[in-house]
């Protein structure tokens, strides 16, 4: 194999899908990326066996061939050469790399073991655009587990009908929930892994471009501009989500809050709030009565603090504790200028939901499930 590539695009396809080079290695060229030239196309792939990604980018093919070069070393090396046009040749045991000024080289691994890409198929099959794809991982995502112990709660169940695609996650202290539009046929649902929508989302950035998925029994496809991605499905039952949500008439307290204000008070209370155990975010106290919103955070020795936060609405007077990592989750997810805080009791599930009543060109829906904390005193 010999090709001729740009510095700027080998860096970008590298840097796009070395996230799955596979850190195990138990298959050793599963910690490669493989590189194919034929046809003046030019690919870069690399897979763990649970994600699997290629990047095409343009370039000159001098010879056909492939071969499986060190992914993480490749890429190190990759991002630290000149500009201008890199030559790339190799064969079962070395890959070179010619450029401005040098040359280097470094092993290949057996490309014999790396696994042929599944092609895409499956019942369900649309398109979304990338705004609309990003916004719901990103409001979605954040209630993903991010532990594997429970697979069923690492991933965002993703539920396929004409014209509308639904998002659900939970880590069962939280659950969100969001809706879009999309075009497609076929109908059904998807448990993805989160790690895989993370990945989609973040390569994903012309917000003009569309997103193709492809749904089938145990792996999904998403493929937009020059990169594909395979992924396993995740195995198992998600729970029934719709009975978690409480009935929109249950929450005899509704606050709208402006979402700046609220984030920057929750920010410091965190500075001096009690640890909920195992790091995962500290406890504020809300006091809630008509138009008020009372925030407080005490620790002996540490400090005290309280903030008033401007706010409309009221229904009853309650005092409730929550984690505010979660909290500042939600808030820092969204991007409307209100949220909306429904409440009915100390020890009740609470909702919070982005105000988008002036938001004229809003297409989807978003709600933010959250437990409150059971403080003992």
């Amino acid at each position: 194999m010999k090709i001729e590539i740009n510095r700027d695009d080998l860096v970008y396809a590298v840097s796009a899908v070395e996230r799955a080079v596979s850190a195990k290695n138990t298959i050793p060229a599963l910690g490669g990326v493989l590189i194919s030239a034929k046809d003046d196309r030019i690919s870069f792939r690399a897979t763990d066996l649970e994600l699997a990604m290629e990047c095409v980018v343009p370039g000159r093919v001098l010879e056909s061939g492939e071969v499986v070069t060190l992914g993480r070393r490749f890429s190190a090396i990759v991002r630290l050469l000149p500009a201008g046009d890199v030559t790339i040749s190799g064969d079962a045991l070395h890959l070179e790399l010619e450029y401005a000024g040098g040359h280097q080289a470094l092993p290949c691994l057996p490309a014999e073991e790396f696994p042929l890409l599944p092609q895409a198929e499956g019942e369900i099959q649309g398109s979304i655009p990338v705004k609309e794809f990003r916004r719901l991982v990103r409001e979605t995502g954040i209630a993903a587990a991010s532990d594997e112990v429970r697979p069923i709660f690492s991933g965002i169940l993703t539920e396929l009908a004409p014209g509308e695609i639904t998002m659900v996650a939970t880590d069962t202290h939280r659950l969100t929930c969001g809706k879009g539009a999309w075009q497609g046929t076929g109908k059904g649902t998807l448990l993805i892994p989160n790690r895989t929508m993370q990945e989609v989302a973040r390569l994903a950035v012309n917000e003009d471009d569309n997103i193709i998925i492809t749904g089938g029994r145990s792996q999904v496809f998403f493929s937009f501009a020059n990169l594909t991605f395979t992924s396993r499905l995740i195995m198992g039952q998600f729970p029934n989500y719709r009975d978690v949500i409480p009935a929109e008439d249950s929450f005899p307290i509704r606050l709208f809050v402006d979402r700046a204000q609220l984030t920057q008070a929750l920010e410091r209370a965190s500075l001096v709030s009690r640890e909920t155990g195992r790091g995962r975010g500290s406890v504020v106290r809300f006091d809630v009565g008509e138009n008020e919103l009372v925030l407080s955070a005490e620790v002996p020795d540490e400090g005290t603090i309280r903030e008033n936060v401007a706010c409309s609405g009221g229904g009853g007077m309650l005092t409730v504790n929550f984690n505010a990592r979660y909290l500042l989750d939600m808030l820092k997810a969204v991007e409307e200028d209100t949220v909306e805080m429904r409440l009915s009791g100390p020890a009740s599930p609470s909702v919070l939901l982005p105000d988008m009543s002036k938001d004229e060109e809003a297409g989807g829906s978003y709600l933010y499930l959250l437990l409150p904390v059971r403080v003992s005193r």
